[in-house]
């Protein structure tokens, strides 16, 4: 039996990740593809964001994840057996398994049940052997998740922005010379950077973090750096506490949650829900224009 593998060679390493990063996007569309057809789908309009912006929101972001999620099992199953399938040392491995724990036995002689646990000790002993090359592709793929589920909680917010008629730019459709006086943490100007120019008291500055730990620092370094006045940091992060609201209301920084979320500040004026970020924070600002 061939020895199991215990480390990658640098250039083996440097193969397989080229190989996942090929197959993933072969296989697994962007975020914005996966919130376009969740949104055609369900039909979103203005009038079913505004009867409830929040629940909408949270639906759609489950539905959109469960559709990356089938593509992603998709892409494991595809790299992981064209791995077995190309590379020498995993294929003979899983030739000599199949060798040892199957063909030499008389499949009709055996039960069902045998069978599976056959076919069970070969799925455990060829993926144990070849474990080094799994623990990149989980790294690679935890990853992932964490880039793409920002960035499916910034598409939806940019498609109800659409879908209210609000108007915005986004980093992508910001100059470069704009984008680098705005901040690199700068998602959404509200109504767009030239308006933010003409005055930035009367704009909304939008940036979006799915959770917060120490991100929101970042926020308030990018905000005094680059001299934005105000900033809205959405999250959908459950864990805020009294203290950090404190904190980054000396940051002029408003934070938009979930209405759950909201209802512990009662009393704080940084801390809004998304139906009156959406219904009286925007249209109040866009009123000036």
């Amino acid at each position: 039996m061939s020895d199991l593998i215990t480390s990658l060679k640098d250039t083996e390493l440097e193969w397989w990740k080229a190989e996942i990063e090929r197959h993933r996007k072969k296989l697994i569309s962007n975020p914005s593809h996966y919130v376009e057809k969740i949104t055609k789908e369900k039909n979103i309009s203005k009038k079913i964001l505004q009867d409830d912006i929040e629940k909408t929101l949270l639906v759609l972001r489950e539905e959109a994840w469960q559709l990356y999620l089938a593509d992603e099992a998709l892409f494991s199953s595809e790299i992981i057996s064209y791995l077995f399938l190309e590379r020498d040392l995993p294929k003979t491995i899983l030739n000599e398994l199949l060798q040892e724990k199957f063909f030499n036995f008389d499949l009709d002689k055996l039960s069902k049940e045998e069978i599976q646990e056959k076919v069970a000790k070969i799925v455990g002993d060829s993926t144990g052997r070849i474990f080094p090359y799994i623990y990149q592709l989980s790294l690679s793929t935890t990853n992932s998740r964490r880039s793409r589920s920002g960035k499916v909680f910034e598409t939806l917010i940019e498609s109800f922005f659409r879908i209210l008629g609000y108007p915005f730019n986004t980093q992508s459709s910001i100059k470069s010379g704009h984008y680098w006086n705005l901040g690199k943490k700068v998602d959404l100007i509200v109504p767009d950077v030239e308006k933010y120019l003409q005055n930035r008291a009367k704009c909304a500055v939008v940036t979006m973090k799915t959770s917060l730990r120490e991100r929101w620092q970042e926020v308030a370094e990018e905000l005094q750096r680059t001299s934005v006045p105000h900033i809205y940091l959405l999250t959908l992060d459950p864990n805020i506490s009294s203290n950090l609201v404190e904190t980054i209301k000396r940051y002029n920084i408003t934070l938009v949650v979930l209405k759950k979320d909201k209802e512990k500040f009662p009393d704080s004026d940084n801390v809004k829900d998304y139906e009156t970020f959406f219904e009286k924070e925007i249209p109040h600002i866009l009123s000036y224009w």
